[in-house]
Formats: C-alpha cells, structure tokens, sequence
C-alpha cells in the first residue's frame, strides 16, 4: 500500500525555473499533496488532489497545467500524475522543511501535534536553505517528523521497507509503531486521538482483537485502543 519515492538530487536543492516563473505557496501544496498520495500507493490523478486538498477539480486542471509548464509534473496514460526530475526535487525540498519544522515546534517550542503540524504549513512556504540547515543541525539531523514521516536528506534510504499498517497484522501479533501517515495528519481529530491514545512511533502494541466494519483492539501499554477500519490502514507498524 504505502510505497516509497527515489529521491532525485539534494534533498534540500531549490529547482531552477525559467526567468518570471516560481514555485508558489500553492505548488508547494501540490508537491506535499502528490508525495502524500504516492507514499501511501494511491493513483495521483485530479480527483484525488482535489479531495486531498479540497479545491474543486477546476482548480486542480489549471494548477496541474501550470506545473507541467514548469516542467514539475507529466501526464501519464490514463491522466495519471507524476513527478519530473525536477518536481521530484522540488517535492524534497517542501516535504523536508514541513517535516523539520513540525520537530523543531514539537522538540524546542512543546507544541503539540495538532498544534505542529498547522503552523508549520504556515511557517513552512517562507524557510530558507539557511534556516532549516541550522534547525537540522540544532536537532541533530532528526531522521523523522514527530510522526513518523520520513524527512528528505536525513532518512536512510530504504530505512521504512519493513513498514506496514496495522490493519494487515493478525490478532496475537506484536509491532512498534512507525509512523502516522500524512492523510491522518490533516485531520485534527483523528490526529490527536492517535496522540491522546499513544499511538505514536516507537511505542510498542499488541493486536489484540478484531472487530465488525475492520475495527482493531490494540493492547498500547496497558490499555485497549481502538482504531477504526481507515485509521488501521494509516497508522504504519514494523512487526515484532
């Protein structure tokens, strides 16, 4: 389900456009959105960037248009969306500086994840090279977001092969928690049920049951935590 993306070049490079042309706050929304829904195997096609990132889908056409012309994206067979060389890049450079500062507000400022996760979309679109060097160098290169998300340049490749969501563990099995993938992120509440509940990485659990309509039990230190069917799928483990 959840895939990885080759990363092309420096993670932190900046993408080089003709004269007159940038990479805005919005195209930046785009490249986190594209990465979310390659990450977690899902078709980058209009439909689903809209839904992602609630426009309407004439929205996603013209921006969608806009990147090609800035050489970011491609149109595939099927309408499907996929990253250039440079988009991938690009894709990097936006997806490692959200990431670094969610930790920085989380680890520094005792933020919480909601709380992280929204300002650093605001924080993010105005960060230079020169800044969130220092802040990775300031948290010792973090190799993740307080989430689990893997942060560009500092994550070893291939280092989350081994991850999988939970909802594919049998009852009596064992894992560590990895990671809380991107599309929980944006929604406060399922968010901060997943920090309320401990359900954050590194922590270990048991599966302790399995429901009606795909609900999980998880025994989490102690205590029963229940995760729905779509909250199981994106809440990634590494099996014991």
């Amino acid at each position: 389900m959840f895939e990885r993306i080759e990363r092309a070049g420096q993670a932190n490079g900046r993408v080089r456009l003709a004269r007159g042309m940038t990479i805005t706050p919005t195209t930046e929304d785009y490249l986190q959105a594209i990465v979310a829904l390659i990450e977690e195997g899902q078709p980058v096609i209009g439909a689903r960037l809209a839904e992602r990132l609630k426009v309407s889908p004439a929205s996603v056409s013209q921006t969608v248009e806009r990147m090609v012309r800035l050489n970011l994206l491609e149109i595939g067979e099927g309408h499907r969306i996929r990253l250039t060389a440079s988009g991938r890049t690009a894709a990097d450079a936006i997806v490692r500086r959200h990431r670094l500062t969610e930790r920085f507000l989380c680890d520094v400022l005792n933020l919480g994840w909601v709380e992280a996760h929204e300002q650093a979309h605001q924080l993010e679109h105005g960060i230079t090279d020169l800044i969130e060097s220092r802040i990775s160098e300031l948290l010792d290169e973090p190799e993740t977001c307080p989430h689990g998300g893997p942060i560009p340049g500092n994550f070893p490749e291939g280092g989350d092969a081994a991850w999988t969501p939970v909802a594919t563990l049998a009852i009596g099995e064992s894992g560590t928690i990895r990671r809380i993938a991107d599309v929980i992120e944006d929604d406060s509440e399922l968010l901060s049920y997943c920090y309320h509940k401990n359900l954050r990485p590194g922590v270990p659990f048991r599966v302790a049951e399995q429901g009606p309509e795909d609900v999980v039990l998880l025994e989490v230190e102690a205590q029963t935590v229940a995760l729905s069917g779509h909250l199981s799928q994106h809440v990634l483990c590494e099996s014991a």
